[in-house]
């Protein structure tokens, strides 16, 4: 019984060796033992190409989002820095990965994360953008992106870096990133339906084509 123990335990570290080989390689070996939703090898292989720096807490994290190529690079960057089971962030709080389920109960002004499909966009006449997405699941919600967030990226695009918002309104594109939940209060795409749906207010976005 004893050495079928130790040769499972020998199985089981060489598998955690080998995903820890691609940690180093990447930069990320210093990932914490707390949060038990990191994403895979395989995705941190993917998002190679994306700079990193030492965060607050001394760990590794993805310090350029605005670097990802699609929606779906962007999330896997955001769960690292972001795990879905820990609180950190400038409200000290989880962020939560948007779906139709999650949405189900979720406390308002919670910081959420979002990744949709656009289906209809344009500015406000007091600046900024909003927009009709549809998740994964289907689900319709309102995306609202003020003036103020608006020209922060706008500025940082005009120092050099990588455009976040390349064709804001165009139908069949992928908006994604991350904001604030207000609650069941957006405005439904179809006028007819005469319903709310979940509103969020931008903090960072992007789109992307896919």
């Amino acid at each position: 019984m004893r050495s079928l123990i130790v040769l499972l335990a020998a199985v089981l570290l060489t598998g955690c060796s080998k995903v820890g080989v691609w940690l180093d390689k990447l930069g990320l070996s210093n990932q914490p033992q707390h949060s038990a939703e990191l994403p895979s090898s395989r995705e941190l292989k993917r998002i190679g190409y994306m700079s990193r720096a030492k965060g607050p807490d001394g760990r590794p994290v993805f310090d350029h989002l605005e670097q990802a190529k699609s929606c779906h690079d962007l999330e896997i960057a955001m769960r690292w820095n972001r795990p879905a089971d820990v609180k950190s962030g400038p409200f000290n709080d989880k962020m939560v990965y948007l779906s139709g389920r999650t949405l189900a109960n979720l406390p308002k002004n919670s910081e959420v994360f979002l990744s949709g499909v656009i289906k209809a966009g344009r500015s406000m006449p007091a600046g900024g953008n909003i927009w009709s997405l549809k998740l994964k699941d289907d689900t319709e919600i309102q995306a609202i992106e003020t003036t103020e967030y608006a020209e922060k990226q706008a500025e940082a695009q005009q120092s050099g870096g990588v455009a976040t918002i390349v064709h804001p309104y165009t139908p069949g594109r992928m908006l994604c990133g991350n904001g604030v939940y207000q609650g069941n209060i957006g405005i439904a795409l179809d006028p007819h339906q005469q319903q709310h749906v979940p509103l969020v207010s931008i903090l960072f976005a992007m789109d992307r084509r896919r």
